[in-house]
């Protein structure tokens, strides 16, 4: 499917009379599923396990993941990906050429049992 974008007239003197318009291509697709529990720290905390993959984009993306819980870390398995946390809300910002599928490691440190560790949502961007 293809995403729609208004047409923008503008008036250059140097140019010959006429209206152009032109509808960009729509930026490809991400995913970002949650596959639950990585890894258990004794009674309480853990690892949870998602993986993002995409296709047909190019630039920069920046995905954010809403989870249930406050995250403690966030971690992935291609180090040039940038990732920050805060509260429950993950950013990470990479290169549309890092490792696909991305394994996402997220860290519930603050007593929380892991199992209770659910994706609420994501979005993403492409620059």
């Amino acid at each position: 499917m293809r995403a729609y974008e208004k047409p923008v007239i503008t008036v250059d003197s140097g140019m010959a009379e006429g209206i152009y318009a032109a509808s960009g291509a729509t930026q490809g697709t991400l995913n970002v599923t949650y596959h639950g529990v990585w890894d258990r720290w004794g009674t309480n905390g853990g690892k949870g396990l998602a993986m993002a993959d995409w296709s047909g984009i190019d630039g920069t993306i920046t995905l954010n993941i809403k989870f249930n819980e406050t995250v403690d870390q966030i971690e992935t398995d291609d180090a040039s990906v940038q990732c920050a946390w805060n509260g429950s809300t993950a950013t990470l910002t990479f290169a549309s050429t890092a490792s696909n599928p991305l394994t996402i490691g997220i860290h519930i440190d603050h007593g929380t049992s892991i199992d209770d560790l659910k994706m609420e949502s994501f979005t993403y961007s492409v620059n």
